[in-house]
């Protein structure tokens, strides 16, 4: 994906200049858009600020030179951004846990640098589908379970067909070679009998769709946990796929944390482009991309 490598050659260009200057034109000219674009999908996709992965970076860089060079601490504080000793021995302390001098021979802390795949890999997991699996575990392995419906909160697998329900969400991996949209075998074994996930995805065909890229999905979902309210509850423009500001326009609600790991599961698929379905009133917000499929049932309507 070309957005992928435009990520990765900002971040190289962030490496090679960590004992430097780093220009906000720069990275804007490399990403081919705003460096604000860069820095908001940064942050969504690694749950961290790039000021902050700079600076750990830096540090990093800072603790091997002082453990396998012979340079003074103040001109290794002065070559990774840092005016003073004060401010360097502060910022190294509260990173690697002991002061520059007593790293000449301790031990200190090591951030490696990052690299883009469809999605940033998840515990060092670089297969599409063993990521996807490792997510949609997550999604769901929670504590708590409900003892009334145990068959929720599990993962079910049925000729291939993987999926993840908890009663929020629903999350499914078709095996390769499954025609599209065959959920067939997307099933929970319930006391009553089977809980198909066909029933939760089957009402597509009457819903509106909506095409985006990973990028532009990426950008549009990126704010939410700022702009959720504070019971959490996002509202979208369905038209947009943007967060609301019209009152008007605020036609369904979703809790921010069901999207964003909805996304994120998406995001570890191999196709380039999101689909996107929403029915309006009571329906489920249903998100598909390749063989990966997730809905997220509104927590608020207005």
């Amino acid at each position: 994906m070309d957005w992928v490598k435009r990520m990765n050659a900002v971040l190289d260009y962030i490496e090679e200049n960590l004992d430097g200057e780093i220009d906000d034109d720069r990275i804007a000219l490399l990403y081919a858009s705003p460096k604000g674009m860069f820095q908001r999908i940064f942050a969504n996709i690694t749950d961290m600020t790039l000021a902050e992965y700079i600076r750990k970076r830096r540090l990093t860089q800072a603790a091997f030179d002082i453990r396998h060079t012979d340079e003074k601490i103040i001109d290794i504080a002065i070559k990774y951004g840092y005016n003073s000793a004060v401010a360097f021995s502060s910022a190294f302390k509260n990173f690697h846990g002991i002061t520059p001098s007593e790293a000449r021979t301790g031990k200190t802390k090591s951030f490696q640098r990052l690299a883009f795949t469809f999605i940033l890999s998840e515990k060092g997991v670089t297969n599409m589908n063993e990521n996807a699996q490792y997510l949609l575990k997550q999604m769901i392995d929670k504590e708590g379970k409900s003892e009334l419906r145990k068959y929720l909160r599990n993962v079910s697998e049925h000729n291939g067909v993987i999926c993840a329900c908890d009663g929020n969400r629903a999350a499914v991996i078709l095996p390769e070679g499954v025609d599209d949209w065959d959920l067939s075998d997307a099933y929970f074994e319930a006391d009553d009998g089977k809980f198909e996930l066909s029933t939760v995805f089957n009402k597509k065909d009457s819903f509106e769709k909506f095409n985006l890229s990973k990028e532009q999905a990426a950008v549009s979902f990126v704010s939410l946990s700022i702009e959720g309210s504070k019971d959490n509850i996002v509202c979208i423009d369905v038209s947009t796929m943007e967060i609301s500001k019209n009152t008007a326009k605020r036609i369904m609600g979703f809790n921010v944390k069901y999207i964003e790991e909805g996304l994120k599961f998406i995001m570890c698929s191999d196709d380039s482009n999101i689909e996107i379905y929403y029915g309006g009133s009571l329906n489920q917000l249903i998100i598909k991309s390749g063989r990966l499929y997730t809905a997220v049932l509104p927590v608020v309507l207005r």
